[in-house]
């Protein structure tokens, strides 16, 4: 070695061979000890100060076969180090020709692949090798070499075979220095580089080795510029490939890589992007499904901006959403959805186009776009992502006409619903775009589908109360109180249509089990078992599996799983104890019939009282007793009004809670009405359970003497249902009669409201003071004190009842009053004297003019007319409403005020038939309301008489009551006042609208022919009413009707044939009478018939004629819906049997 200040030289000249042919080295000890010596002094010298020339003797021996390929593995480790450290003192010029470099590097790739043992002794001198080859650079001399191809692949194999998760990152840094260098330094890279490089992105290779998939994506990413071109050409030639081959295997793997490129180094794909981009509108349609997933994915990635760096590939993107094949658009809607939670700000672009899927014409669309919305997860950024739109068109998708697609919408809708709903309170802005979700699934019950409401009865208790989840029960009657509160009127009808439908389903399933309970070889009950199944499976879809599902059920006689499902429907089981009950129940069920679970678990889904639950009950009654700000009085109020209703056990379960005297001792009036309100319902739909105290009574009797008109009557109903209060009920009757005197004029109105409580519901207590107060009754009721101090003031305008005075109150519940007295008498003590005086008040008010009223007599009119059906209800009392009595009803159906013919038609009438109150001979009135001016209207009247109306049969396979009521209403039609002989073409006109309205509701192919034999057997009979007064304009309402049923049979092209049965015409209307000269002679104005077939044929329209009874609707009500006013005697006035 030279002194410091000149070029260092290697001291130490080894003694590697045993002779000059270099053929065979020395012993192994003294080569070892050679080799490290070597090696170590070659460590010690630096480039910048090394003499090369005394290298070159060493650096000749060092690449002699018998070191290069000695069977001793340290040998050769210590041999590459040397040839390492020479190659760095060296450079940047080698002291080997390419060949020689070529062995070298196949040498010390060799070592290299021993990395993976770490353990082994010479680890520590392949460590080393590895760090010079990345320091120093050395893998460049063999990478600008022509032809090192097959070595330059060689290191990419085995390094990125040996690198491993265990390894020191400082190691995986430096065998990533190493391949950059192999990818920097050629001119080309060799296509199976690029093959390893793009094996490592595969899926199953990142689960084997995910250090080399990392060193994969350091690698593409430090080389991108480098790799587009050969990753791009790859990609080109596996789509040329897939092209010729006609197979798409190697292309999908293909578009997987891309994908996993993407997420690792995106900037290799610079030029797959376009590619990618053409692909979308390639004729091959698998080619266009897999570019749309591709790309899908690509703009979703969560920190990259691909959309804006290609904002043409964006743009074509989402050109494909009307794409001509229904896969393609199938998978961009998923795509798109998927968007709204990987990149919630570019999803907004794409709120219009995500709306119009969910209405593509393609039902697989629409079930994959509804679908893709229920797998989101709502946090804050995807919900103010989605638009409102989308919203609105996944609520319009429950309605879907494919069952596929409904049921997808209702679970998203409500998978949505369930991961917002605990932010509805906190937010408005979260409760004014998802708080109407509720609403809409619970609309759904208008569309009558038994598929859809089991749909919906299977998230109700699930993703929309999310009961499961909450355990207090105080919280689940607040969760529960939170929903309901947040329904349209419409939808709350529909919420409690479905309360309506768990118990009938209850009613019916409880006594199914019962008699599976005690079933035997009876056959009479296996009888009424078949008859119950096949009416209880008509509520549910696939009912015929159903109903044979229910068969084998009975067929089990195993009273432990039909003692199990009774319970889960047993109002004394708390939510706990139903589902309790209803898991163990099914899990013995399936062991013992496992196929019948999947066809019947709508029925106990539907059954279970998870959502109504008696546990509930105290909680809603402490927010209906709170104040009327409490935030939600009102829906609790209105729960509890229909759950007694519906399940009245339940509150009588609860009833010490509800009958509690504190409820009725609150500041606020209105909270104690309200109070008294639930009281009252409760009392009719439990009787004799309202419980009797002192306190109780003391406070009852204090309402009614001092509380208001609502509070006193409602407070008198109580009283009256109180088990052995008949001496209460006479003191209380005593002093309200009492408040009659002049002298206590501002009690009138509570005091006869109070009166007409107990006059119907106390009537021996009444009628110690009937007498006494009767004829002032009479007068009051039809003296109109307001209308005499204005005589010229023509019809007043509708006033709601309480708006009313005091004194025009009093004159209401003085009707209401002389018409319980009668309805509230048992047969023995009925009169024909106060029946006279009773029906003869009503008369006068029913048969006025019309015009000229005030707000009172309206009110009072319709109050006469409501209490006509009332005591047409009572059976011993039925005769006293007579023929003209129902005409004059008629009539009312047509008042001038819209508010009464709509309340009277459709609070009092409606549900009275629908009810069978009274008798089917009231039935045709509903048809007076043909030329009703007011929408929504006969949408009410004809949904009642299509699906309620039309089922009432006297007997099985006899005509309805609906089809024998035509008669009835040509008979009550011939009485018309509208009537008028002397414009027989404008009578005919307008009279014939009456009747096309009850065909379009009554008539279909299977009846018509039926009808049209109705309609016949009138000309042979005459009226009974008057004298036969109006006997031929019957028989011209018969050839009308006739003519209008033939009309509608030929353009419906129904066959109209003789009807085989034997018909009979009402005996209180009609006689027959002998001859056929009316029935050959012909009544219809030929005119009429001209005009009307000459319209029908020209398809042009009809112009309307006007009845001269029906007025416009008032300016309050022009333009709305019938509302009902639950805090009137409206809604308990039919129901106080």
């Amino acid at each position: 070695m030279t002194s410091d200040s000149g070029p260092h030289e290697l001291s130490f000249q080894p003694k590697l061979f045993a002779n000059a042919s270099q053929k065979k080295t020395v012993p192994i000890a003294e080569l070892y000890k050679q080799l490290k010596k070597l090696s170590k002094e070659l460590n010690g010298l630096e480039q910048e100060t090394v003499d090369t020339q005394s290298l070159d003797a060493v650096t000749r021996q060092l690449l002699a076969p018998s070191l290069l390929r000695h069977k001793e593995p340290g040998v050769v480790a210590y041999v590459s180090c040397c040839i390492a450290d020479i190659l760095r003192l060296y450079a940047p010029e080698a002291p080997y020709s390419e060949d020689e470099i070529k062995a070298v590097f196949n040498v010390f790739i060799d070592q290299l692949q021993l990395l993976g043992d770490t353990d082994n002794q010479f680890f520590a001198l392949r460590e080393y090798l590895l760090t010079s080859l990345a320091t120093v650079r050395t893998p460049a001399l063999v990478a600008m070499q022509a032809d090192a191809e097959d070595t330059i692949s060689r290191f990419f194999t085995v390094l990125f075979g040996v690198v491993s998760t265990g390894q020191a990152h400082n190691m995986q840094m430096q065998i990533l220095d190493v391949l950059q260098q192999l990818v920097e330094e050629p001119k080309t890279v060799p296509q199976d580089v690029i093959d390893v490089i793009l094996l490592q992105f595969t899926r199953r290779r990142q689960q084997d080795n995910a250090a080399a998939h990392q060193l994969a994506s350091d690698l593409a990413t430090n080389t991108a510029d480098i790799l587009q071109k050969y990753i791009y050409q790859y990609f080109n030639d596996v789509i040329v490939s897939a092209g010729q081959a006609g197979t798409l295997d190697d292309l999908r793997a293909a578009h997987v890589l891309i994908l996993e490129l993407n997420r690792a180094a995106p900037g290799t794909l610079l030029n797959v992007v376009p590619q990618l981009e053409e692909e979308l509108s390639v004729e091959d349609v698998d080619i266009r499904v897999l570019a749309i997933s591709v790309l899908g994915e690509m703009f979703g990635e969560k920190g990259h901006t691909l959309a804006k760096r290609y904002e043409a590939t964006w743009t074509a993107w989402k050109g494909r959403r009307a794409d001509a094949a229904a896969a393609v658009r199938v998978e961009w809607v998923e795509r798109a959805v998927a968007l709204y939670q990987q990149q919630p700000q570019l999803a907004r672009e794409l709120n219009a186009d995500v709306a119009a899927k969910l209405s593509d014409v393609d039902e697989r669309v629409r079930v994959a776009a509804c679908r893709s919305l229920g797998q989101l997860e709502m946090g804050t950024a995807v919900q103010g992502a989605l638009g409102d739109d989308v919203v609105s068109a996944l609520g319009e998708r429950c309605k879907d006409r494919r069952a596929a697609v409904r049921a997808e919408a209702i679970v998203a809708l409500a998978t949505l619903y369930s991961q917002v709903v605990g932010e509805l309170e906190q937010s408005t802005t979260v409760r004014r775009k998802w708080g109407g979700i509720p609403s809409t699934i619970f609309e759904l019950r208008y569309i009558n589908d038994p598929d859809i409401d089991s749909k919906v009865e299977s998230i109700m208790t699930g993703a929309i109360l999310n009961f499961a989840k909450i355990r207090d029960d105080r919280e689940k009657c607040r969760r529960l109180l939170l929903v309901f509160d947040s329904l349209t009127p419409k939808a709350q009808n529909g919420f409690f249509s479905y309360m309506r439908r768990q118990r009938d389903a209850i009613l019916m399933a409880d006594t199914f089990l019962e008699l599976c309970e005690r079933s035997g070889d009876d056959a009479a009950v296996e009888q009424q078992q078949r008859a119950l199944a096949a009416k209880l499976s008509a509520f549910f879809p696939d009912r015929v599996k159903l109903e044979s599902s229910l068969a084998q059920l009975a067929g089990l006689r195993d009273n432990d799983v039909y003692a199990g499902l009774r319970q889960t429907m047993d109002v004394r089981s708390d939510i706990k104890t139903v589902r309790k009950c209803q898991k163990s129940a099914l899990k013995r069920l399936a062991s013992l019939a496992p196929n019948l679970l999947d066809t019947t678990a709508p029925l106990w889904k539907c059954a279970g009282l998870t959502t109504i639950n008696r546990v509930l009950v105290p909680y809603l009654i402490e927010n209906a007793s709170a104040s009327r700000q409490g935030p939600f009085h009102g829906a609790a109020v209105t729960l509890l009004n229909y759950t007694v209703e519906v399940f009245p056990e339940m509150l009588e379960l609860s009833k010490d809670e509800l009958f509690a005297v504190e409820g009725l001792q609150a500041r606020d009036a209105s909270a104690v009405e309200e109070r008294l309100k639930l009281m009252v319902q409760f009392a009719k739909a439990v009787p004799n359970a309202v419980p009797r105290s002192t306190d109780l009574e003391n406070r009852l009797a204090a309402l009614v003497r001092s509380g208001t008109v609502a509070q006193a009557k409602r407070a008198a109903f109580v009283v009256t249902q109180m088990s052995g209060a008949a001496d209460l009920c006479a003191a209380l009757t005593g002093d309200v009669v009492d408040c009659l005197d002049d002298a206590k004029l501002e009690r009138r109105a509570p005091a006869f409201a109070a009166l007409s409580r107990f006059a119907l519901h106390a009537p021996a207590a009444y009628a110690t003071y009937a007498e006494r107060i009767s004829q002032f009754l009479v007068q009051m009721a039809l003296t109109d004190a307001e209308a005499e101090a204005n005589m010229d003031a023509g019809d007043a305008e509708w006033e709601a009842r309480e708006q009313l005075s005091d004194m025009g109150l009093a004159r209401v519940y003085a009707v209401k009053i002389l018409a319980h007295w009668l309805a509230g008498m048992e047969r023995p003590s009925v009169t024909r004297e106060i029946v006279q005086m009773v029906m003869g008040t009503l008369r006068q008010l029913v048969r006025g003019s019309g015009f000229g009223r005030s707000a009172v007599t309206q009110h009072c009119v319709l109050v006469a007319a409501s209490s006509m059906l009332k005591i047409a209800g009572r059976g011993h009392l039925e005769r006293a409403v007579g023929v003209a009595d129902v005409q004059s009803l008629a009539l009312v159906v047509q008042d001038a005020t819209f508010e009464v013919r709509s309340s009277f038609l459709l609070d009092k009438l409606v549900p009275a038939l629908a009810s069978r109150r009274v008798h089917a001979r009231f039935i045709p009135l509903v048809f007076l309301a043909a030329h009703e001016v007011e929408p929504g209207v006969l949408d009410h009247v004809r949904h009642a008489v299509e699906q309620r109306l039309s089922q009432f049969r006297p007997t099985p396979g006899s005509p309805s009551l609906v089809e024998s009521s035509l008669p009835r209403l040509l008979h009550i039609l011939a009485h018309h006042p509208d009537w008028d002989d002397a414009e027989p073409l404008r009578t005919l006109e307008l009279f014939a609208h009456y009747v096309d309205f009850y065909i379009s509701c009554v008539c279909s192919a299977q009846n018509v022919s039926l009808l049209f034999c109705l309609a016949a057997k009138v000309k042979s009979a005459r009226s009974k009413v008057q004298g036969g007064q109006h006997t031929q304009r019957l028989y011209v309402l018969s050839e009308l009707a006739q003519f209008l049923l033939r009309e509608k049979s030929k353009a419906a092209n129904w066959p109209v044939n003789v009807y085989p049965g034997e018909l009979q015409l009402p005996d209180d209307l009609f006689e027959m009478v002998d001859g056929t000269d009316q029935m050959r002679e012909s009544y219809l104005d030929p005119e009429f018939v001209a005009l009307r077939s000459k319209t029908s044929g020209s398809g042009a329209k009809r112009t309307r004629t006007k009845p001269k009874r029906v007025a416009k609707p008032s300016k309050k009500s022009r333009g709305k819906q019938p509302q009902v006013d639950s805090d009137s005697d409206a809604m308990d006035e039919v129901s106080d049997n």
